[in-house]
């Protein structure tokens, strides 16, 4: 606790010094100083140039749909993190498991590609769940909807979402601001930038939150971030960025878990609880995780971006990265109650043969202690070469270049408990809790066992052109080449149970490969400058991590049976396309709306189709089968409005409606009926909306009063792909009111779940995690 102490007043003290140093610089300035400073909180609308879509050219001359939040509406609601952000952005969805573990899905596909200035986090073509930075250094969120193959290469299905962060300038700036929120929730953030020496800005951010959690689920978040640029000279632009976080989150493994079948009294077979429902009179409070639970996040990044201007007709861009990450992880995941054949217990429930298994409801036990830990290196390089220039009357927009992308990684795994090894040992492995009084288990100590190394590279060769027949009409052709690799190894033993090991020879790791093309075209129609409508048809593909085996059949997504190649492509990589027709109005800064429809098809998905000792045709199988066969598709609309009124008022509306099902799979000889076909997949929403608004009074007795309101929809998800279990619908208000003083001191309080809303939006299988009650944050700040 000191240390927190320590930090808050740290921050605290930035802000007092910051304010003493204005009323010195006072004396040498007037009152438009004051001015400008409640200016800068204002939610502006416009419209800039997105970075995510790459050409220099406006997004209404561009087939694509697009939104961006900006991070000042993040900034005056006191949100740092990515889940919560994801709320006003329609067609996503972002849900956090495990405690820390990010899922993004957007457009009805999970495995979104998501980027920080514009380059890809390769964790998210690997798992589709990681921890994420905070964002407390960001300018923006941007969110480029539909397949991105052609811009950013595999597995941009859905989309892509880029966080942008803050640029240096050379404007001298500094804030400081400390927060104290329900349940020991203490934030202390500062950055500072300007003029460095000669043409180069700085902009430097630290941000440090600790909170106890309102189910003891602490987190403690340390990052810092470090911008360096400039323009060398009047045709050369350099960029560097380096960021590094440390984070701790304790896990979570929710509430006891929901029946899984019809409860019945053993007193009187009457029944207690249906199938899906949950324990009566559970402490949505209540802990159940195992002390020894833990999860750690450490990453460094650092990025160089030069840009050389030979004219305006070429355009030169290098952007190299590095970053380095590890998550280590501790969980006891799984809840359990005790079961018996004798009636010792309360209440029982039937199997299939109608046979009786008793069952305690008042303890628990538990069960599968998972340790793992992920260290991933990943190199970036992108050159590329942008421009205009004219064939007669039109203009050609153009970008071509080359993308490249190393991964390392390397999964450390302690799986080994009980008969299998000593991976997991204490008395907390065979540990009992109480159901209704959760108490200490018992620690458990953990090393690993096993080492699984693995490397990816990626090349990508493409060219895009924006050509300008005039000032009405316009056309977007795109294309992209991919070669794809991916080694990898398991079960290497450790050194030690710690994270070294002896590696093999890379020619000894079981080897794929992959290639796709993939493009995107489309018109824009402009009738008028503000009014414009657009249609795109554009493509994707993800390759499909699978290692050929000898033991299994392979179906092909003709359903016929083929041999692939030891060393080679295994399966197709997974394809589709999406078409899409929208359109977009822009009133200078007062309105902006954007409207589109969209259907996409996936394809190439792979399925088990029989099992070992499965009898098909009256043969009983000696292998498994596998088929890429499996089908899926997407199809709805987003809608979004700004309209800023009056000066100082922003107001934004944005609905989305996504209907992705499962689809027949192709014929085959192993399976003529999908139980799966026609269901909706699970944990995508049908309906998203979110309205919100920001309010600063400009003049009057009431100038600085600021005042922010958000509301926003879930549909119904459901957690399965049977569509038997779902988490219900559910509405959030946030208030947030702040008072900007003349002495450029910000104070906030912010209202999160108003209305005390009970809901739940991840669970780990059948144990539910609450959702956070109504809290609240108190912030004060100081800007110059």
């Amino acid at each position: 606790m000191r240390k927190e102490l320590t930090l808050f007043v740290l921050a605290g003290g930035l802000i007092v010094s910051g304010n003493t140093f204005a009323q010195q610089k006072k004396q040498y300035s007037n009152l438009n100083d004051t001015v400008v400073s409640i200016d800068e909180v204002v939610v502006s609308s416009e419209r800039k140039k997105m970075n995510v879509l790459k050409l220099e050219a406006p997004a209404k001359f561009l087939p694509v749909s697009t939104n961006s939040l900006n991070g000042k509406v993040l900034e005056n609601r006191g949100i740092t993190d990515i889940q919560t952000a994801s709320r006003f952005l329609p067609g996503v969805r972002i849900q956090t498991t495990y405690g820390a573990f990010q899922q993004i899905s957007v457009r009805g596909f999970d495995h979104s590609v998501i980027m920080v200035d514009g380059v890809r986090d390769e964790r998210s073509s690997i798992d589709n769940s990681y921890p994420f930075m905070d964002l407390t250094s960001i300018e923006s969120i941007e969110v480029l909807k539909g397949p991105a193959s052609v811009l950013y290469g595999q597995s941009a299905v859905g989309g892509v979402i880029n966080v942008v962060r803050k640029a240096p300038s050379e404007k001298n700036m500094l804030n400081a601001r400390v927060a104290y929120g329900s349940w020991y929730n203490m934030q202390a953030t500062a950055s500072m930038g300007g003029k460095l020496a000669g043409p180069i800005n700085y902009l430097a951010s630290f941000n440090y939150q600790n909170t106890d959690g309102w189910r003891d689920n602490k987190q403690q978040r340390l990052s810092g971030y470090l911008a360096l640029g400039g323009q060398l000279t009047e045709k050369d632009m350099i960029d560097v960025r380096i960021s590094g976080n440390r984070d701790f989150y304790s896990t979570e493994i929710g509430l006891p878990p929901t029946m899984t079948r019809t409860i019945y009294k053993a007193s009187n077979n009457e029944e207690y609880l249906h199938s899906g429902d949950m324990l009566p009179g559970l402490d949505r409070e209540a802990r159940y995780n195992s002390e020894s639970d833990f999860m750690y996040n450490r990453s460094f990044s650092v990025s160089a971006t030069y840009k050389h201007e030979f004219s305006s007709a070429a355009k030169l861009t290098e952007r190299f990265s590095y970053s380095y990450d590890d998550i280590d992880y501790f969980g006891t995941e799984e809840l359990s109650y005790l079961t018996s054949n004798e009636a010792i217990y309360d209440y029982y429930y039937l199997g299939s043969d109608n046979s009786k298994t008793y069952i305690c409801l008042d303890s628990i036990y538990y069960n599968y202690p998972l340790r793992f830990s992920h260290i991933a290196k990943t190199y970036n390089n992108q050159l590329e070469l942008n421009g205009a220039f004219y064939t007669g009357n039109v203009k050609h927009n153009y970008l071509t270049g080359y993308s490249l992308i190393a991964l390392r990684r390397v999964s450390y795994t302690g799986y080994l408990f009980g008969s299998s090894g000593d991976d997991v040992t204490g008395p907390g492995l065979t540990g009992h809790g109480s159901v209704y009084n959760p108490h200490s288990i018992g620690w458990m100590d953990t090393k690993f066992s096993r080492a699984n190394p693995s490397n990816r590279w990626m090349h990508g060769f493409y060219l895009q052109d924006l050509v300008e027949f005039n000032d009405q009409l316009k056309w977007l052709l795109a294309g992209r080449y991919d070669l794809y690799s991916y080694r990898r190894t398991t079960n290497l033993p450790t050194i030690d149970g710690q994270r070294k090991f002896e590696d093999i020879p890379s020619s000894e790791y079981n080897k794929i490969k992959n290639h796709a093309f993939t493009f995107r075209t489309g018109l824009v129609y402009l009738p008028t400058e503000q009014f414009s409508v657009y249609g795109s048809f554009g493509t994707y593909f993800k390759p499909i991590n699978t290692f050929y085996s000898a033991t299994t059949i392979y179906i092909d997504k003709d359903g016929k049976e083929y041999n692939p190649e030891d060393g080679g492509e295994v399966f197709k990589p997974q394809s589709g396309y999406q078409l899409e027709l929208g359109v977009r109005y822009e009133l200078g800064e007062r309105l902006q709306a954007n409207a589109s429809v969209y259907y996409i098809n996936k394809r190439n998905m792979t399925r088990t189709l029989a099992s070992v000792g499965d009898v098909v045709n009256g043969e009983t199988l000696d292998k498994s089968v596998v088929g890429q066969v499996g089908r899926m598709d997407s199809r709805g609309f987003d809608i979004d409005v700004t309209y800023c009124p009056i000066a100082g008022m922003s107001l934004t509306a944005a609905y989305g409606f996504t209907n992705a099902k499962t689809r027949e799979m192709a014929d085959n000889p192993y399976m003529s009926s999908d139980s799966s076909k026609g269901k909706q997949f699970s944990y995508i929403p049908k309906n998203t909306f979110s309205a919100y608004g920001d309010y600063l009074v400009q003049k009057g007795f009431l100038r600085g009063l600021g005042v922010n309101l958000s509301v926003s929809f879930q549909d119904k998800v459901y957690r399965n792909t049977s569509n038997t279990t779902y988490f219900d619908s559910y509405w959030l208000t946030d208030l947030g009111l702040s008072y900007t003083l003349k002495n450029h001191v910000r104070i906030g309080l912010n209202i999160n779940n108003l209305f005390d809303k009970e809901y739940y939006n991840q669970s780990l299988g059948n144990q539910m995690v609450p959702s956070m009650p109504r809290n609240f944050l108190v912030s004060a700040s100081y800007t110059l």
